[in-house]
């Protein structure tokens, strides 16, 4: 878990103002979102590496996670240079900074279906590659999936990254998401460049961050008990009866 369950940024003491409740909150949930998918998703591009009966779902089900992320990470990282004045430039940014590259074109996706997607016949929600490896043996297999389709060429160029990134406790490894921004102004001229970023080093900066966060809340805050802290969650249910006419 990348945020400890006695953290207080997960339960936050009653002393704290309303707006830093707020603030726990949202970097909480940012955080939590984010583990969730990443999970989600190293488990089913494993599964898919070696499925033969892919389905049409397939494909979605693995780019909303990987959006999930992205769109998540940039959260916290917006919240986290505007309450906690990190500079933007800070080296354990650096992925994270790609993120929010990668949001902003996606945002603005009608503009770039124009632009360039449909021109170049590009993939409208980026592509995804990986490599999976057996610790019982040296075979290793490496994928790569493409959002959307490619009718306006005979082929499909995609560049797979030919640096090392390992994931630590899992069997995937490289896993690297591509896809188009935008940079420059509309008075200079635009121009669009490949972005790619590794979704697990996204998840070891949020991890660095959440870990920095939590010993410095801890040593500001004085020591507070359960019945000191906010609640967080709730569900609330209601058994009825339906009539019927």
């Amino acid at each position: 878990m990348i945020l400890p369950q006695n953290s207080y940024l997960r339960n936050p003491p009653l002393i704290l103002h309303s707006e830093q409740v707020v603030i726990f909150n949202a970097i909480r949930y940012s955080i939590d979102i984010c583990e969730v998918s990443y999970d989600r998703l190293i488990k089913n591009i494993s599964e898919l590496t070696e499925k033969e009966n892919i389905q049409p779902l397939d494909f979605p089900t693995i780019f909303s996670d990987v959006w999930s992320i992205i769109n998540n990470s940039v959260l916290f990282i917006k919240i986290i240079t505007e309450h906690f004045k990190i500079e933007r430039n800070e080296p354990k940014l650096t992925e994270l900074n790609k993120a929010i590259n990668l949001r902003h074109s996606n945002q603005h996706i009608t503009e770039r279906i124009s632009q360039i997607l449909s021109t170049k016949d590009l993939p409208i929600y980026g592509y995804l590659s990986w490599t999976k490896t057996y610790s019982n043996s040296n075979e290793e297999i490496i994928a790569t999936i493409y959002s959307g389709t490619f009718s306006n060429k005979g082929n499909v160029k995609i560049e797979i990254s030919n640096k090392n990134e390992e994931n630590k406790n899992t069997n995937i490894e490289k896993l690297e998401f591509t896809n188009i921004v935008r940079e420059g102004t509309k008075k200079e001229g635009y121009t669009f460049r490949e972005e790619r970023v590794f979704l697990s080093k996204i998840i070891s900066e949020l991890t660095f961050w959440i870990d920095h966060f939590d010993k410095q809340i801890v040593e500001q805050m004085p020591e507070v008990n359960e019945h000191e802290k906010h609640t967080s969650d709730l569900i609330l249910k209601l058994i009825g009866i339906r009539i019927k006419n």
